[in-house]
Parts: structure tokens; sequence; C-alpha cells
């Protein structure tokens, strides 16, 4: 199949490691696959992007080039930025016959343009749609060509009635995201960016509970450095400890060698990467019951709390770990959460529109 795939070109592929764009990962990780796969795959991201799809930029340089963020730094140039790699990117597939384009941009940037597109458009949504805005997505039902797909059953409930074509749950490498043969297991670990819905001070709490050693890592931004110096900051000390953003690579053996993997979230997590990437380690998750969560973890991968304020219920989770197999753990993973799993539900979306 020709298939288009375009997120932002606000950011290149790889995603820097003092980036936080999870969406770009997930579609240039699906550009490589789909071609790894045999299709012929162009991918529309900006200069610099390394890919084994066709890498299609216009020229365009990244949004956080200097050359570009210096003369566009306006409130709202970066989304117009994007929009305009989306109209030469709808032109581009229309001229070269390109049979689909998945949008892995926010939706109502996508929409709009994809209501006049000539081929079938698969948007999907990496955000949680519960603010006020997402409950017109219905009105866009009568466009044929324009299709919704979501990352988790969770995540669609507020907009029920919007066209979801499929549920495609995201993918990993699990040939880089393994188990090490060596393990301590003597600590707990936190992913993910700091901010309050992401529950950042509640693992902080939960390993003071626990009397276990915390680490955390991620960035924040910075409408939440307040947050970081207030609720996260005091309680850094030897045993809780913020070791800022790291590469896959650097985060590896954190992951692998965690006793717990905690996720206290308190808000709807439409997915969570970062689960899945600590579950395919075999380090089994203690989340709260948010979200993707339900769908993702298992009595065999995890432990579930219903109560986010119950700190009480998270330190039993921790307490049980020891009783989850963490083989089981990555079983999970890699019966439901490959990149070969999400491609090839990907794919058995895309022909049902082509045929």
């Amino acid at each position: 199949m020709r298939v288009g795939i375009y997120c932002t070109n606000n950011t290149v592929y790889p995603v820097p490691t003092t980036n936080l764009y999870a969406n770009m990962t997930v579609a240039g990780n699906l550009a490589d696959k789909l071609t790894e796969l045999g299709h012929e795959v162009y991918f529309f991201a900006p200069k610099g992007t390394i890919t084994k799809a066709n890498l299609v930029t216009f020229d365009m340089p990244p949004y956080s080039d200097e050359s570009i963020y210096s003369k566009y730094p306006h409130p709202g140039s970066s989304y117009e930025y994007e929009n305009i790699m989306l109209a030469k990117a709808l032109n581009y597939c229309d001229e070269h016959d390109v049979e689909i384009f998945h949008s892995h941009m926010r939706p109502f940037s996508v929409l709009s343009h994809a209501a006049h597109a000539n081929i079938p458009i698969v948007v999907t949504i990496h955000d949680p749609i519960i603010d006020d805005a997402y409950k017109i997505l219905p009105q866009y039902n009568e466009f044929d060509n324009v299709h919704l797909i979501s990352l988790s059953f969770a995540q669609r409930k507020p907009v029920s009635d919007a066209r979801w074509i499929a549920n495609v749950y995201n993918g990993i490498d699990v040939d880089f995201w393994q188990p090490s043969i060596k393990q301590d297991n003597e600590y707990l670990l936190y992913v993910g960016r700091i901010m309050p819905n992401k529950g950042t001070d509640i693992a902080v709490k939960i390993a003071n509970e626990a009397n276990l050693p915390l680490k955390i890592i991620g960035g924040f931004y910075d409408e939440d450095r307040d947050y970081f110096t207030s609720q996260i900051e005091p309680y850094l000390n030897d045993n809780i400890e913020y070791l800022g953003t790291k590469t896959p690579v650097e985060l590896l053996p954190l992951y692998q060698n965690a006793l717990a993997f905690l996720m206290p979230i308190r808000w709807e997590e439409p997915f969570g990467l970062v689960m899945i990437e600590a579950m395919s380690c075999g380090t089994p998750v203690i989340a709260s019951n948010k979200g993707s969560v339900p769908e993702i973890v298992t009595k065999k991968s995890g432990y579930i709390v219903d109560d986010v304020t119950d700190y009480a219920d998270f330190v039993r989770g921790v307490n049980q770990v020891s009783n989850i197999n963490r083989q089981d753990v990555r079983k999970r993973v890699l019966d439901n959460f490959t990149l070969q799993k999400n491609a090839e539900s990907y794919l058995e979306v895309y022909k049902s529109l082509v045929e």
C-alpha cells in the first residue's frame, strides 16, 4: 500500500530526549515498521528526521530550529507551521497517488483539511478528549472520508458517537525493551512528564510510605515549574532522586532493575507508553484506575488502585509485586503491544477503507 503519515514538523524523528512528544515517536515507529513490511510509506517530517520510509520534508526545518523559531516566535505560530506542512502533505498525496493519509496531529488541526481531501483520512487521537471542545467531533461524521482511531476504548467514552473506525493500541520495540538477566529490584521508578495529572507527588508519597527508594525520570514545562519546586523538590534526598530526562539507552536499565513502576495518574490517560516499556522489561506496574490502565495492566502484570488518594493501597500493590512472575509481565506486551501488532492493526484499517 502507498501510505502517507504525518504528525508534526515541530520536532524531528527520532525525538530528542529533551522533547516531550510521544505522538511523533509513535508515528515514526509506524512509518518504519510499515516500510519494513514492504509498503510504500511517505513520512512527512522536518529536515533532520531519520526514517526507513520515504522522507518528505518540503525543505522545512523543525520549528525548534533557531532559524524558524526566532523568525516566528508569536503564540500559535508552531501550530500554523504544522498546518503549512499538513496542506503540502495532502497535496503531495493527491499528486503521487497515495492511497490513504494517516494523521497523528491534534484532531482539529487536520479535520478541516481532511474533509476536502480526495483520499481516505484516518486520524489517531493521542490526547484525552475530556475537554468540552471535543464534543463537536461528531459534527465531522458527515464527511465520509474522515475516520477516527482511539488508543484505548476508555479514551473515546466522552465522545462515543464520533466516527470511530477502530481502536489501535500503541506498540513498542520489544527487541530493545528487554528484561535484564541480572536485577537488583530494590527501588521504585517513575517515568513521565512531571505534572499534577501524572501524579509525580503521589509517587513520592508512595515511596515514603513503602520505605523504598524512588527514582524520578522526566522533564516538565514552565507551567509546571512551581509544582516541581513545591511538591517534588523539597522531598528529594538520598532515597528520593530526581534524575532529569534520559535517553532510551539510559532508561533501559532503570526499567529493568526497578522493583515496580509507579503510574499514580489523576487523569484519564489515553494510553501511556511508559507502562508498556516497563512491562516489556518485566517490571510490574502499580497504577491508579484511570483511563487506559485497566486495558493495559492485568493481575499478572501489575496492581490497580481504585482510589488515587489511598496511598496504603498503592503500598499493598508494591508489597505484592514479589508474587508476580516478571516473564508474565513481559508476555502481556508481547501478545498485545508490539510494533508488529500495531502496524498490522493499522493495515487492517487502511485496507478496509481503500477496498
